[in-house]
């Protein structure tokens, strides 16, 4: 199964490489729901824990070019926060996730003779994951870790002006291992995100 996604993932950027031809440079900015799929998590030591987030929002940035062909191809960062709603790995605790993405994403617009571009793309690049932990009368403990991580997107450009165009997509994203906070624990990392926004054209 992982192998056949994998092969799809290819085509989908060998189709946006072979019909590049840049036509101009772009930059885009979207926000919104993030959910944080179910995590497996080993907390100081401890027995594995299913970690259940409460659903949180997300925003992004990018700056990239658009081809006179298919391909598009960016540069994007990204950020998430979400609270955990279980509290049970650290005692009396409030815990906040917060995910720092930098990807490069290639697309390949499905053109057509109307207003809305389908497209589908994939973006591959590092994950910086950090946990914060509240808990009254003490001071509040962050930790982090970096990984590398992948997205696929799906969505659709609605042209507005010459200019401007209205973006709306799915993103799922993931970690390739578990962000390890060393004697803290582990936590692996899946997002859907659901975004609108806008492309401003050059």
């Amino acid at each position: 199964m992982k192998g056949n996604i994998g092969k799809c993932l290819m085509v989908v950027f060998l189709l946006a490489v072979s019909t590049s031809a840049f036509a101009g440079p772009y930059i885009g900015v979207a926000g919104g729901g993030s959910l944080i799929h179910d995590s497996n998590a080993r907390w100081d030591g401890g027995a594995n824990n299913s970690v259940n987030f409460n659903t949180g929002y997300g925003a992004i940035s990018s700056f990239g070019y658009s081809s006179k062909g298919a391909g598009r191809y960016e540069y994007e960062f990204g950020y998430k926060t979400a609270g955990i709603k279980s509290t049970s790995l650290i005692d009396g605790a409030t815990v906040d996730s917060t995910i720092y993405s930098y990807m490069a994403n290639a697309y390949c617009d499905i053109k057509n003779k109307s207003i809305v571009t389908p497209y589908i793309g994939v973006g591959a690049g590092v994950l910086t994951g950090q946990m914060k932990a509240s808990v009254a009368g003490s001071p509040t403990e962050k930790i982090s870790d970096t990984v590398f991580g992948y997205q696929a997107m799906l969505g659709a450009g609605v042209k507005i002006s010459k200019k401007f165009t209205l973006d709306l997509s799915y993103r799922f994203q993931s970690a390739v291992t578990d962000f390890d906070f060393g004697t803290q624990g582990k936590i692996s990392y899946m997002s859907s995100n659901v975004y609108g926004g806008l492309r401003f054209n050059f």
